[in-house]
């Protein structure tokens, strides 16, 4: 039962240890991952000993900050959801992230809509300096001062998000996107402030973003870390987006290579789970929090059956939903899209209509 956090214990390990060579040349950079590698180490104790009390805690938390965006990009998970209920109170927010330290999670994802426009959980970021944080941002308001918040935070990562080029970006995300989330990169590369770029990996750009010269391209730029998202079609009539399974496998297969070739750390999502008996999601190795505060097995999952309004994250953890698909990690086949749980979204619809 173990085994397979044995397993991803060592790979965070090993992709802390990538990251600090990797940073080797931002001094800075460097000595923060340090220092967060012994922290990861006190979280994963943490972890462990919650586990032996029968409390599962996820390494990562993944966090829909916001539901607004200045983008409407093609097929955005976050689009097709529509608007959820108001946001956290920033006090809220504050003790979530508390919470989910003294827990022993140990690296947060702040998405959205758009990070920057949502104040309060990057604040309450700043106060985790023992957490790794990455902010998955379009790059389009990165400034002056979000550059200087970023040098001045160096345990928060940005992430910014393209498609490929610019011909791919700007047809997704918008005219001119591409050419603002460049001017972003160039000005953390000014700044020395290391950087990491996510790509939504469709059939329309596989060709064209798992190729050298793409990432060759992004580390002359400064990129520092490469996220590869498989798409999920939520958007209706996007299924001809869909990775195939040869496609799936030649991701992680180039995301393996990638690791020893390149000056970067190349990241799969969700990767091949199979190594860890099945879903991640749920707890396993991570959970997804809803702008409302929903408790959610995964954001492309969006089920829920507490909320974390009235509850502390160590309740919610052990909701009856995480529980049940926790437990039917195994049967959660990958299957096309990369997320299995989208797959099975009839079976989490029954799961909360039993539960009522």
């Amino acid at each position: 039962m173990t085994a397979y956090k044995d397993l991803f214990n060592s790979n965070i390990r090993i992709s802390l240890k990538t990251a600090i060579n990797i940073l080797s040349a931002y001094p800075a950079s460097a000595s923060t991952f340090i220092r967060l590698s012994e922290a990861m180490k006190r979280a994963e104790h943490r972890r462990s000993l919650n586990a032996a009390c029968g409390l599962d805690v996820p390494p990562m938390m993944i966090v829909s900050t916001t539901d607004e965006c200045n983008l409407a990009c093609i097929g955005c998970y976050a689009c097709e959801r529509g608007k959820s209920a108001d946001g956290l109170p920033a006090e809220r927010v504050g003790e979530i992230m508390n919470e989910a330290s003294e827990l022993g999670v140990g690296i947060v994802l702040l998405a959205g809509g758009e990070p920057l426009l949502s104040r309060g959980w990057l604040d309450a970021m700043t106060r985790q300096a023992e957490m790794v944080g990455l902010v998955f941002t379009n790059g389009t308001l990165i400034n002056e001062t979000y550059r200087n918040w970023f040098a001045e935070n160096r345990h928060i990562i940005p992430v910014l998000s393209l498609e490929g080029g610019e011909a791919l970006t700007d047809s997704r995300r918008g005219d001119g996107v591409y050419a603002k989330a460049a001017a972003a990169m160039s000005g953390f590369r000014s700044a020395g402030v290391p950087f990491g770029v996510s790509v939504t990996v469709t059939s329309e750009n596989i060709n064209t973003v798992l190729t050298n010269e793409f990432v060759t391209e992004n580390v002359d730029r400064g990129c520092r870390l490469f996220v590869f998202v498989e798409y999920v079609p939520v958007a209706e009539g996007t299924d001809t987006l869909l990775l195939t399974k040869v496609d799936k496998m030649r991701l992680s297969e180039f995301a393996a290579k990638a690791n020893r070739r390149h000056g970067a750390l190349f990241i799969a999502f969700p990767g091949d789970e199979s190594q860890y008996g099945g879903c991640l999601a749920a707890g396993r190795g991570f959970i997804h929090i809803s702008t409302g505060g929903d408790v959610e097995p995964c954001p492309f999952a969006p089920f829920s059956d507490i909320s974390l309004r009235e509850k502390p994250l160590k309740d919610a953890l052990q909701s009856e939903l995480l529980r049940v698909v926790r437990a039917n990690h195994d049967k959660l086949t990958e299957g096309d899209g990369g997320c299995a749980l989208w797959h099975n979204r009839e079976w989490l619809t029954s799961l909360l209509s039993a539960n009522k």
